[in-house]
C-alpha cells in the first residue's frame, strides 16, 4: 500500500507521513471491501436471549461476547455464563473432592436459566466486600 503523496513533505531523500494519512488510507481500504453480512449463531441468540432476561425480570445487567461457536455473557465478577447454543454453563459456586461444580440450563428455556442465575448474583453480591462506586448514585454511573 502506497501512503497518500499529498500530504508527504521531502526530507533528506525521505518521505515524512503524518499519521492521520496512513491511518485515512488504511480506513479508505478497508472501506472498499465488501462486508459479509453477520449471521449471528445459535449461541449469540441464546446468550442475547439470556442477557434480555436478565435484564427485564431481574434488573441485571449483563454484556454478550462471541465468536463462531460460543458466546459468553459476562454478568459479574466471578459469574460468567457460557453458551453453545444448546445449554448454558456457568460456575454454581458449589465445590466437591474434584473442585468447583458447574451448574447447567437448557438454552431453550432462558427465564428459568436466567432464574437461578440472578440467584447465584444475588449470593455473589451479598458475599463480596463493598466497592468505593457503591456509594455514587446510580444516575451518575454511566450505563455503559
Amino acid at each position: 500500500m502506497q501512503p497518500p503523496r499529498p500530504h508527504a513533505a521531502r526530507t533528506a531523500g525521505r518521505v515524512n507521513v503524518s499519521s492521520a494519512d496512513v491511518y485515512r488510507a488504511i480506513h479508505n481500504e478497508l472501506a472498499s471491501v465488501p462486508q459479509q453480512p453477520k449471521v449471528q449463531s445459535p449461541a449469540a441468540a441464546a446468550a442475547r436471549q439470556l442477557q434480555a432476561v436478565l435484564a427485564e425480570r431481574h434488573q441485571i445487567l449483563a454484556d454478550v461476547n462471541q465468536d463462531e461457536r460460543l458466546a459468553f455473557v459476562s454478568v459479574a465478577p466471578g459469574l460468567l455464563v457460557l453458551s453453545n447454543g444448546l445449554t448454558f454453563q456457568w460456575l454454581s459456586g458449589e465445590r466437591d473432592a474434584r473442585g468447583p461444580l458447574m451448574a447447567y440450563g437448557p438454552a431453550s428455556d432462558p427465564i428459568t436459566a436466567g432464574l437461578r442465575i440472578a440467584a447465584r448474583y444475588d449470593q455473589i453480591m451479598k458475599d463480596r466486600p463493598p466497592h468505593p462506586l457503591d456509594r455514587v448514585p446510580r444516575e451518575l454511573i454511566n450505563p455503559i
